[in-house]
This record gives structure tokens, C-alpha cells and sequence, in this order.
């Protein structure tokens, strides 16, 4: 019992860790996108990626991407990735840190309903109750009536929608890669399509290109934290942590934007992050009752 308590505080240790370093990374994008472009930055941090990935896992990455069998399924991922990456820094440019993480995180939510229709699950009870208050925080941090402009809050909602996509078909094709291939696939999609929309543009200092690099080892840092907090503690666990990432942008905002959340942001961000607990404690208590 011991045992099973020190890997899941590990498992915390880690999911923490790297909701924090997504925040860190998607904090230093947005200040970098004042001089640069989103496509440029999205290019260098998937090359560094990449270079990280090969140098640890060795050469035999390449070949185990190009032979195995689930490499289109894969490189499907990596575009929804891609989209959902790509709507969530457009949005960033004109909201908050806050704003932008709170709205994302209804990603749990619509995973809940796109199950219904793509995977044929059911929802019933309290379940929908969650998803509406999920849904009504994110009206409510949107703000529609608000200082906020509506066309950012709608790429920022597509951001969790597609990424709530490539969640639901990576559930539908159960059969994955080794994490090394899944992370050099999809640095390779990101690689081609930031680069066939970037316009390169030279950084004048050696400080920018220090977080041009360092922007591939958060992303790698981020992921590789995230697979480690998902082998020491259940998923359950792992994935309600995801909201601490709202804590981490606010702060993160106010430090380097000076960005102050205002109170529909707050109450916006609690509500989505209770009903996104609420049904992933629910999913725990499903999974404990089929094992039982």
C-alpha cells in the first residue's frame, strides 16, 4: 500500500510538473510572438524537439517511424495537434494567459460529448449536469458581453475542440507507438506545416535565440513529464491535475504580461475546472466498478 501511495505522489510530482512547464512554454511563445513569427517559434521548438528525441532515444526512432504500421493514424494526430496548437497562440495574441487556459480546459468537457456520438459512450446523471456547468463557466469567462473580443474566445474554444478530437481518436485507435516515435512523428508534422506557413526572420540577440531553444526543451521537458506522471499514477489522478495549469497562467500572466484576472475569469475558471474533476472522478469510480 506504501509502495502504491509513494508512486502515485510521484505521479502528482510529475503531472505538476508538467502542467507547469506547458504554462512556462505557452507564456514564453505569447512574449516571443511581439517579435517573431507564431510560425517561426512553432518551427524552431518542433526541430529542437526532434534533435532532443533522437539524441536520447537513438537512431532506431527513425527507422521503428517509418516502418510501423500505425504511422498515418499517428500523423493524423499530429495535424489536430497542430490546429489545436495553432488556434490556442492565435487567441493568445489578443486574451490574457487566463482567459485563453480557462477556455481550453473545457477540452474534458467536449471530449465527454464528442464520446457520444464518435464512440457511441453514454452519459447520464450528474455526468451532463457537470458538462452544463462546464459549459456555463466558459460562457461566463468568455464574456460575450463583455471588453472581450468574441473572435479570440472562439479560437480559443477551437483549440479544446480539436484537441478534444485527437484525444477521442487516439481512444477510437487504441493501438499507439512508443513515445519516441509519437514524439518524432509529431514533431515532424509540426516541422512541415510551421514551415510552409513561417516567414523566417533572424533574432538580433543571443537571449532570443536561447528561448527559441528553450522553447523545444520545455515542449520535450512537458511531454516527457506528462508520460512519466501517467506511468507512476492512474489517469484519473493525472488528468483532473491539467487544471492546476489555469493557476499556473495566472500567475505566470500577472508576472510577466501584468495581466490581473478579472472576476468573470475567476469564477469562469472554477466552475469549468469543478465540473471537469467532477467527471473525471466519475470516469474513476466507472473504471474501479468494471475492474471490480
Amino acid at each position: 500500500m506504501s509502495h502504491f501511495a509513494d508512486r502515485k505522489y510521484f505521479g502528482i510530482f510529475f503531472a505538476c510538473a508538467s502542467y507547469g512547464i506547458y504554462s512556462l512554454h505557452f507564456a514564453t511563445v505569447k512574449w516571443l510572438t511581439a517579435e517573431h513569427s507564431l510560425w517561426q517559434l512553432v518551427f524552431m521548438r518542433s526541430v529542437v524537439m526532434c534533435l532532443i528525441t533522437l539524441a536520447v532515444s537513438g537512431r532506431g526512432t527513425v527507422s521503428a517511424a517509418i516502418n510501423s504500421p500505425y504511422r498515418l493514424s499517428t500523423l493524423f494526430r499530429g495535424v489536430l495537434q497542430f490546429v489545436a496548437m495553432a488556434c490556442f497562440f492565435l487567441a493568445a495574441r489578443d486574451m490574457s494567459l487566463s482567459a485563453v487556459m480557462t477556455l481550453y480546459c473545457t477540452a474534458p468537457l467536449i471530449i465527454v460529448v464528442l464520446s457520444i456520438f464518435i464512440l457511441g459512450e453514454s452519459v447520464h446523471g450528474y455526468r451532463w449536469l457537470a458538462v452544463m456547468v462546464g459549459v456555463s463557466g466558459s460562457v461566463i469567462a468568455a464574456n460575450p458581453g463583455g471588453a472581450i473580443n468574441p473572435a479570440p474566445a472562439l479560437l480559443a474554444l477551437s483549440s479544446a475542440f480539436f484537441w478534444a478530437l485527437a484525444v477521442i481518436f487516439t481512444r477510437k485507435n487504441s493501438a499507439t507507438d512508443s513515445t519516441p516515435v509519437q514524439l518524432l512523428v509529431t514533431g515532424v508534422v509540426f516541422i512541415v506545416l510551421s514551415g510552409a506557413l513561417m516567414t523566417w526572420e533572424t533574432p538580433s540577440t543571443l537571449l532570443q535565440w536561447g528561448l527559441m531553444v528553450a522553447l523545444g526543451l520545455q515542449i520535450y521537458l512537458a511531454q516527457y513529464f506528462f508520460f512519466e506522471a501517467c506511468r507512476f499514477a492512474p489517469a484519473s489522478l493525472v488528468g483532473p491535475l491539467e487544471y492546476t495549469s489555469v493557476g499556473w497562467s495566472c500567475l505566470l500572466g500577472y508576472l510577466i504580461f501584468s495581466d490581473i484576472p478579472t472576476p468573470h475569469i475567476i469564477i469562469g475558471a472554477v466552475l469549468v475546472s469543478a465540473s471537469g474533476i467532477v467527471l473525471a472522478m466519475s470516469a474513476r469510480g466507472k473504471a474501479s466498478e468494471r475492474a471490480a
